[in-house]
């Protein structure tokens, strides 16, 4: 894919990316109580946004917190939509659970639990590896034009998976391996688990801009 490289370096591009790294590590403290988590979301699909449109630098500046809260939020709304199979299909494994320790017969409750406990763990399993591959392209979707309608579109996610896949997988594997590798920045790379973190989020975020630009191109070569 086209401009790759780029995702990794672009941060430090920027003349001011150690203070808004340092804004940004701030803000991660803050999501510990979930108030900078939906400004910390907006602040990544901004970035997305500015690559989608060719903005440079690409790292947004750190106002605006308004609106970078509820495009935080509205995204939260689309992911959640995304987990309602996984709720519902948790909610008997509740049951069971509080049943196992009121039922006479605990034991057959207990078999029943573990059961559905690892029925449920066949289903989640892949349904959080399809989710994660698709989420770049549900990112795109929604930075786009910020309406959830579009990242919800399970069928055009589909068709738009379909059609740049090999890109889409490579885009998704990249973010997963180094959301991984970020959150053991701490005793990696010895330079802080936010700044690391950080990193990882906004080139993942670049990326899903790139994949964007990269459709955009074949849609126009068709």
């Amino acid at each position: 894919m086209k401009d790759l490289g780029k995702a990794f370096s672009f941060m430090f591009k920027d003349p001011s990316w150690l203070s808004k790294s340092t804004i940004a590590a701030v803000f991660m403290l803050l999501s510990l109580v979930l108030v900078g988590f939906f400004i910390l979301l907006g602040y990544f699909l901004q970035i997305t946004q500015r690559v989608m449109r060719k903005q440079e630098p690409a790292l947004p500046e750190w106002d605006d917190i308004g609106m970078k809260f509820v495009l935080g939020i509205k995204f939260c709304v689309v992911y959640l939509i995304y987990l309602i199979p996984v709720i519902i299909f948790m909610v008997p494994l509740f049951g069971l659970a509080a049943a196992s320790g009121f039922a006479d017969q605990s034991d057959v409750v207990g078999m029943a639990f573990g059961i559905y406990l690892f029925g449920l763990t066949l289903l989640i399993v892949p349904y959080s590896l399809l989710l994660s591959i698709a989420t770049p392209i549900i990112v795109y979707r929604f930075a786009e034009r910020e309406r959830i309608g579009d990242a919800i579109d399970v069928v055009e996610v589909v068709n738009l998976f379909r059609a740049n896949w090999q890109n889409s997988l490579i885009v998704a594997l990249l973010a997963l391996g180094l959301q991984s590798f970020g959150g053991i920045g701490v005793v990696v790379f010895l330079i802080g688990f936010f700044f690391t973190m950080f990193y990882a989020y906004a080139v993942s975020s670049y990326m899903s801009g790139l994949l964007y630009l990269e459709r955009a191109r074949e849609g126009a070569t068709e």
